[in-house]
């Protein structure tokens, strides 16, 4: 009986039915808009934690070796070379994905010529080995010499941070991985090939000097050639060997043996698998017998945090999307409800002169709007993804301060392809964001969480009237007509 009144209801009020089914329809498409921008957005972060991971990088703790150094003694004195027995401690710790050692060493060569800076021989002056290089009796590096190269070796250079930002682009050959250890390859720029007719499978002699004029030649392959797409270091009162076109990269052990050391590095990188993990794996990197009086442990997500910043924006946006759309929806059908409530006292009145219930009378409301909702669910399922792509879009535009009239300048100025225009609305609206962060697609959870919401809408924009109607008598509705 309540399905057949309320089937008889909707039939005779169809211009009040349908005006439900436009706004219902219109909260669904809203709603289902932020909950797929909501899930895109979790989705996208959940990838970029898992794809970028974390770094923490083993260095020298400055501030204790400054406050252990004698007045006036040299940074040099106080720093001692880096053992790649401490530098193991961490590498097998969990979270630790992958590590990089690396070894950078100033040589001289008397087969290339570096990319000159300068035409000044004063400009080549620069320490022969870095802080933490050792000379053959296992001290650290004082005298001055003149070198022309950097000598950077790495376990891998899969990871280097200018190769990963775009920075450098390999052009030619390959990079190192950590096969390559124990082999006399090297990875040179691009100007450097240049300027000295290199090329992949060639070969050049390099040599590092020692503080006691002993000297070390290296005969390396080149395997791989780079280009400089851009850098930050500035060429003001750079040496030749500052100069990063001549930076040549090696394996490690190639680095260590011109370094004259084959037990120690310059520094020690570990990638870890996930940011959210780098304090977990501080804690268990101070349980370890490293002396923490001289080296520091640097952990670094800027990089995760950086690249999900506008995410977190549009997760919150979405947050806040929802929870407005859902209490609207709720007040505005409420409202709806009870305005229409004035034309139906009559009909409330004959139903409980007649010994209907109450309850069943909610019930038939309920069932009303409930059967419009469904209907306005069906509808939202096929127009949603539309809308979700629209407002995602906007927002991305938004977020990341991408205009779309950037894209669009390319077609011209005006037209149908025009940002603001209906063509470019149109498009928006039935193509994906172009941002491959941000992939809003409905998916099954998004549906049910659907449902879900709209049956409390349907609950809650019931309530309000229903509570109107238990207070009042039958005598009391009937009487209503007549106002």
């Amino acid at each position: 009986m309540v399905l057949k009144n309320a089937l008889l209801s909707i039939k005779k009020s169809i211009g009040k039915s349908l005006l439900l089914l436009v706004i219902m329809a219109l909260i669904a498409n809203l709603v289902l808009a932020g909950l797929a921008i909501k899930k895109a957005t979790e989705r996208s972060m959940a990838q970029v934690r898992s794809s970028m991971g974390a770094t923490a990088t083993l260095s020298y703790n400055m501030q204790k070796l400054m406050q252990n150094r004698k007045k006036g003694a040299s940074m040099a004195s106080v720093m001692k070379a880096m053992k790649m027995s401490t530098a193991d401690q961490l590498k097998h710790l969990k979270y630790v994905q992958s590590y990089n050692y690396s070894v950078s060493v100033g040589v001289n060569s008397s087969s290339i010529d570096p990319v000159k800076v300068s035409n000044s021989s004063s400009s080549n002056t620069q320490q022969g080995t870095p802080p933490g290089g050792t000379s053959s009796s296992g001290s650290a590096q004082n005298k001055m010499t003149e070198t022309s190269f950097s000598v950077s070796g790495n376990t891998t250079m899969k990871k280097i941070s200018s190769f990963t930002n775009g920075g450098y682009k390999l052009i030619s050959g390959r990079l190192l991985n950590s096969s390559d250890d124990g082999k006399n390859y090297a990875v040179i720029s691009s100007a450097l090939a240049s300027d000295n007719d290199l090329k992949v499978g060639s070969s050049f002699k390099v040599y590092s000097t020692t503080s006691s004029g002993k000297k070390t030649y290296v005969t390396l392959k080149v395997i791989g050639i780079y280009k400089i797409q851009s850098s930050s270091a500035s060429m003001d009162n750079m040496s030749d060997r500052q100069n990063p076109y001549n930076t040549i990269y090696t394996p490690l052990k190639t680095a260590q043996t011109l370094n004259h050391s084959t037990t120690t590095i310059t520094s020690a990188t570990y990638y870890l698998d996930d940011p959210a993990h780098t304090s977990a794996f501080a804690k268990l990197a101070k349980k370890t017998s490293i002396n923490w009086n001289t080296y520091a442990l640097q952990t670094s997500d800027e990089a995760y945090e950086a690249s999900v910043s506008s995410l977190k924006n549009m997760e919150k946006f979405a947050n806040i999307f929802l929870v407005v759309v859902i209490a609207a929806g709720a007040i505005i059908l409420a409202l709806i409800l009870i305005l229409t409530l004035r034309s139906r006292f009559y009909e409330f009145g004959v139903f409980l002169s007649l010994g209907e219930s109450k309850a069943a009378i909610i019930a038939q409301q309920l069932v009303e709007v409930g059967l419009i909702a469904v209907l306005a669910f069906m509808l939202s399922l096929g127009t949603g993804k539309m809308v979700a792509n629209s407002i995602s879009s906007m927002l991305t535009s938004t977020s990341t301060q991408t205009t779309v009239s950037a894209s669009s300048s390319q077609k011209g100025p005006s037209g149908p392809g025009a940002q603001g225009g209906p063509g470019r609305m149109m498009q928006n609206a039935m193509t994906s964001p172009t941002n491959k962060q941000l992939d809003v697609s409905v998916s099954a959870s998004v549906i049910g969480e659907l449902a879900g919401i709209s049956a409390a809408i349907c609950l809650l924009s019931i309530a309000v009237p229903s509570i109107y109607i238990l207070r009042l008598s039958p005598r009391q509705i009937l009487m209503k007509k007549e106002g």
